[in-house]
This record gives C-alpha cells, sequence and structure tokens, in this order.
C-alpha cells in the first residue's frame, strides 16, 4: 500500500519492513532518486517521525557495509557513507547498510529480498521534520549504486519482468514490482518511449485544452513521484492556467468561484475540462480532480502545477500521476499511461508484529490465462508471469510537514533544470 495525501502530507509514502525480527518504517516514493534510506536509532540528529527510529542492533540479519571494493560511496566513521544535500539547505547522511526488506506491512505478506539501504545519522531541515521517516529511491536502475527496484527485480523467485507501477489516488494508491494491475483500469494501456538516462524521461510534447494549444515550451520532461506538485516554464503555466480561467469564463464559471489560485466549487469538478497531455502522438488526459487538490475536506480546490521559471524543463510530480497507473516498463523502455480508479486509503493499520509473515502461493496460471499473457507481452504491456510484489496507500489525518512543493524542488528538480548543487555519494 501507498499512504498520503497531496494536501495533509505533500508526498506519498510506503511502508518497509526490516531486518529480523521486522521493524516498519515509512519512506516516500521518490521516482526522481536512488538512496533509500531513514533514520537509525544511533542518529545523532534526526527528528521524530511516524514509526520508532530503526535499531539495527535488534536485527541478527543486517550486516554494516564495509570501506572497500563493495563499497559505491566515501568511508565515513569506518563505514561505507553517504551524503544527500538538496539545494534548499535540507540534507541526509550516514551508513549503509544490508538486511532483509519486506514491501509494505505484515499485512500484505510480501517476500524479504535482501537489499542495501542507508541508515541516517544525520537529518537537517525538511527530513528533519517531515512525518514519513525516510525516502525509498527508485529511479531507473544502472546509475551509480544498485538502487532497491535492482534489488527487487534480482528476485527471481518472485518477480520475473523488470516492471513497475504507480497508481495514485487522492488519498494513497498501490505500488506493484513485477508488473500492473488492470482492474484498476478505465481504458486501454497507451506506451510512450521512455528515455531512462539516470531519470524516467518522457516525450512530453504539448498540452491542448478545448481544442487550443497550450504554450510550446516543455522542456525536457522527466516522471518524479517525489515532487509534489507538476512544474513547467512560465509560459506554459500561463497558457494552463489562463486556458482553464477562459474554459470557466465561458461555461458558467465551471460551477465555481475563483479566489486567486484556488476554486470554491461546492458542487464538484464536473463542470472543468480535461486537459490534454500529448506525447508525441500519444495523448492522454490529465483530470481536474488532478490539475487540481482539495484543500481538507472541503469544497476548495487549488491549482497543483506550478511557475518554475522562464527556462525551466517539466517536472511531472505526483499530481500529474493521479488517478492514473503508470507502469514502467524498464525491458522495452516505455511507459504505459491508462486511466485508473485507483486504490484509496485514509488509515493506516498499527503494526502488529506478531502476524504471519509467510508469502502466499499464487494459483498456477490457466492454458488461456498463458495465452493472454503471451499475447499481451507481445504487445509492450507489462503483465507479471509470476506473483509480484505490491504495496497500496492509505494516510491517517498527521500534520502537515512543514514543507510545501516549493521547498521541495530539490536534487530531482535540479537535476532536471542542469542546475544540480546536490551530491549524492
Amino acid at each position: 500500500r501507498i499512504y498520503g495525501n497531496i494536501d495533509a502530507f505533500a508526498y506519498y509514502y510506503v511502508d518497509l519492513l526490516i531486518g529480523t525480527p521486522p521493524q516498519r518504517v515509512s519512506v516516500i516514493v521518490d521516482t526522481g532518486s536512488g538512496v533509500t534510506a531513514f533514520p537509525c536509532r544511533s542518529c545523532k540528529h534526526c527528528g521524530k517521525h511516524i514509526d520508532p527510529n530503526f535499531d539495527f542492533d535488534r536485527s541478527s540479519s543486517g550486516k554494516w557495509t564495509s570501506c572497500g571494493a563493495g563499497c559505491h560511496s566515501t568511508c565515513r566513521e569506518g563505514h561505507c557513507g553517504y551524503h544527500q544535500g538538496y539545494t534548499e539547505g535540507s540534507s541526509i547522511s550516514g551508513w549503509y547498510f544490508k538486511d532483509m526488506v519486506r514491501l509494505g506491512d505484515a499485512i500484505q505478506r510480501n517476500p524479504a529480498v535482501r537489499v542495501s539501504m542507508g541508515c541516517h545519522q544525520d537529518e537537517n531541515r525538511l527530513f528533519y521534520t517531515q512525518k514519513a521517516n525516510g525516502i525509498m529511491g527508485i529511479r531507473p536502475p544502472g546509475r551509480g549504486a544498485p538502487t532497491i527496484l535492482d534489488e527487487l527485480f534480482a528476485d527471481k523467485d518472485h518477480i520475473d519482468s523488470k516492471v513497475f507501477s504507480l497508481c495514485l489516488a487522492e488519498w494513497g494508491g498501490r505500488i506493484v514490482v513485477g508488473g500492473y494491475n488492470a482492474s484498476y483500469h478505465r481504458g486501454t494501456v497507451q506506451y510512450v518511449p521512455l528515455n531512462a538516462g539516470g531519470y524516467y524521461h518522457v516525450p512530453l510534447t504539448s498540452m491542448v485544452l478545448n481544442g487550443a494549444t497550450l504554450g510550446t515550451r516543455y522542456g525536457t520532461a522527466m516522471i518524479d513521484s517525489g515532487t509534489t506538485y507538476t512544474y513547467m516554464s512560465s509560459e506554459a503555466y500561463r497558457s494552463l492556467k489562463g486556458g482553464i480561467e477562459s474554459y470557466c469564463r465561458n461555461h458558467g464559471s465551471c460551477g465555481a468561484t475563483l479566489r486567486g489560485n484556488c476554486w470554491e466549487a461546492p458542487k464538484g469538478l464536473d463542470k472543468f475540462p480535461d486537459v490534454e497531455v500529448w506525447f508525441n502522438k500519444v495523448k492522454t488526459l490529465w483530470v481536474p480532480k488532478a490539475y487540481l487538490y482539495r484543500k481538507a475536506s472541503g469544497s476548495r480546490w487549488c491549482y497543483a502545477f506550478e511557475d518554475d521559471g522562464a527556462r525551466a524543463n517539466t517536472v511531472l510530480g505526483a499530481s500529474w500521476m493521479m488517478h492514473q497507473e503508470i507502469i514502467f516498463d524498464l525491458r522495452t523502455s516505455k511507459v504505459g499511461i491508462v486511466p485508473a480508479n485507483c486504490p484509496e486509503f485514509k488509515s493506516r493499520p498499527e503494526h502488529d508484529a506478531n502476524l504471519d509473515l509467510t508469502v502466499p502461493t499464487a494459483p498456477p496460471l490457466s492454458a488461456q490465462q498463458q495465452q493472454q499473457l503471451r499475447q499481451s507481452t507481445s504487445q509492450g504491456e507489462a503483465h507479471a508471469s509470476a506473483p509480484s510484489t505490491a504495496v497500496s496507500a492509505a494516510a491517517a489525518a498527521q500534520q502537515k510537514p512543514k514543507h510545501n512543493s516549493k521547498e521541495k524542488r530539490s536534487q530531482r528538480q535540479q537535476q532536471q533544470q542542469q542546475q544540480k548543487q546536490t551530491q549524492e555519494q
């Protein structure tokens, strides 16, 4: 399960079970970075988060990564260390270790895989104040140290294809590693080319509203679940915002009242227009309940996209991903996009350390299912033929972290703008 909400949290996160016996930690799902790390009990400067800091000494299966050939970074206090800094001033640093990891809490009963992670010894600013414990970086494999995604894909007993998907609802959603969940889909999966040169770049060419093309400058576009809003150039932003407001002026104000960058919409968003998002010749839809986000539980909806400057590229953040299943097919270098009724979770169950963690066995595929699988795979669709590791989403009404999406334009956006001032060691 995935947990989170744009207004209440400003991010989406998943649970991980780490070590033996398992300890639960919460981590932001971030397709724009590669480190999976969270605070440890030994941390000298870490904030108070949803879950207790991970106690390395309690895990019988944990092992520190030593300096030397197996270390992809620098040596820190006798350990293989990492440091990740962000342009707005926040940073995390600590030591790498390897241990057993399960995606999701015990109720998901996913298989355990041995992976490399970071154990914070210091965190500052946004990482210090956020509710989630840490971050799970799942950028494309092959750049720098292996990511948790690389190591999950290596688990051939449970995952047989380099495919994963994210389906974000207003509250929470689901992540599937090894395939996707077609039962959520409200249409046909459309595939666009993926340039995975360290990040998930896609060929965004235009946006269209009511037949009119909105702006011409989108630059290089990347999909980044760790960025709350969708960022674009000033020209694209003005065109999109102006196009929505012009449409509503000519259609009964869309049944709502504009107040600054928000709409009071007591009757809902049914009269707001869809925005066509084009990737070369592939048309997808950005629906009103995604390009606007709800404030609290009321009828006020605010723009979920931002002006990132005259020369900015485009970051397709969580607000663009919402209410679609986004399928990352790393076998064929494609991204699948399909409208979806993503599962929604508003409450996060208490962690029960005594639950049975035995992985359920999937029944064998019938001959008809095997034939359908072969046909769909030959067409570039990313069904998994082995049991997939899945995580879904909810978010309790936690206090909103003391940062907003603008403040979170950290390593991920700066890399996209080629103004990176960050180090990931």
